[in-house]
């Protein structure tokens, strides 16, 4: 799944988050490495001066790092390991079992919710095993019924901590949606196009294959407003978009930039498929005379281009189907205007200045 830039905002959640967390455990793991150093612990200070030294090289890095939930996963792994540690070697009255109840909060708020409840469940579940060890064993003078509430309580803030990350996660993915979709035709809208466009580039650079941008106008669409209403010139957008999601394939890409125009990112294509394609979307788009009961006449221009034919940079390959775009517009409409189709029109203009200037 193609995960745009829009989607960034959740990353930098997490980024706080983290922050906060590591800021906190530096802290509080230098105060027990002195501790546990000064008495007799020193083995324990030492695993405990390794994790503050990897606290702090995340701390310099989270800003920047592109693999943000695998450096979430070393940091918790180590803090977590380094809790059983200590409650399976210290005393039980040390209190360091009451580290538990971090566990599920830190979990889903770094990792989410299928990682974070992996991790909930290794971690929480180890150290209660380590505690009823050393109830059953006797190792630590510890009461059943302290076990039991230690266990309720860590079930309560587990099912506090999972259900608040479930409604979050599901609250973003909600409001994403809203903000990524047009509300009429349900095509992802402008503020996509961007970042897809540059996930298809990378995908598609290794293997040496190109992407199409197909710029598409409703020609004449104010008369169909003026003529029939808005309501009408709403169900023909919405028409329109139907007709976009029959014609591309699952790979391509279809978006509503506003009023009347559209784009469709075409992946792995030759120019000639990509053409194809255009022609057909023109054709069908033609081939609809009733709309809402009221009978329109519809067509639309093209402009396509290609990356990276047509520049290595997206507001290139945009600038320059939208100047082919403009081309079918000057040149009668109902037309698509490709490289090929470019340079002959050029050409043809070529022709008439000299023979206007010949006469």
């Amino acid at each position: 799944m193609i995960i745009p830039t829009l989607w960034a905002t959740e990353l930098e959640y997490r980024r706080t988050v983290l922050k906060a967390v590591l800021i906190v455990i530096i802290i509080a793991g230098g105060i027990f490495v002195v501790n546990n150093w000064f008495n007799g612990h020193q083995v324990y200070a030492i695993v405990e001066l390794a994790v503050v030294f990897l606290c702090i090289g995340i701390l310099a890095i989270h800003k920047r790092t592109t693999h943000l939930t695998l450096w979430c996963c070393i940091f918790l792994f180590a803090l977590y390991t380094v809790i059983l540690i200590g409650i399976y070697s210290a005393s039980f009255n040390s209190g360091l079992f009451t580290w538990l109840f971090i566990v599920p909060v830190l979990s889903y708020l770094l990792l989410g919710i299928r990682l974070g409840t992996i991790y909930t469940c290794v971690y929480m579940l180890t150290g209660i095993a380590i505690l009823m060890y050393a109830l059953i064993y006797n190792i630590a003078k510890i009461y059943p019924i302290t076990i039991a509430n230690i266990v309720l309580c860590l079930a309560a803030i587990w099912a506090l901590s999972f259900s608040y990350e479930y409604k979050r996660a599901e609250a973003v993915e909600r409001l994403q949606k809203i903000a990524s979709l047009d509300p009429l035709t349900g095509l992802n809208n402008r503020l996509l196009l961007d970042s897809i466009f540059e996930k298809l580039c990378e995908g598609l650079l290794e293997l040496n294959q190109s992407v199409s941008v197909l710029l598409i106008d409703l020609d004449h669409f104010k008369r169909v407003n003026d003529q029939y209403g808005h309501d009408v010139g709403d169900k023909v957008l919405v028409e329109v978009s139907r007709i976009l999601n029959q014609v591309r394939r699952k790979s391509d890409w279809a978006f509503r930039l506003g009023g009347e125009e559209f784009c469709v990112l075409v992946p792995n294509t030759s120019a000639q498929q990509a053409e194809d394609i255009a022609e057909r979307l023109r054709h069908l788009i033609s081939e609809v005379v009733v709309v809402d009961g009221c009978h329109i006449s519809l067509s639309i221009s093209v402009g396509v281009s290609r990356w990276p034919e047509d520049g290595d940079r997206f507001s290139h390959i945009y600038k320059t189907a939208d100047a082919r775009l403009y081309q079918a517009k000057l040149t009668g409409r109902n037309k698509v205007v490709t490289a090929a189709g470019e340079q002959a029109i050029v050409a043809d203009d070529a022709v008439v200045a000299k023979l206007s200037g010949s006469s």
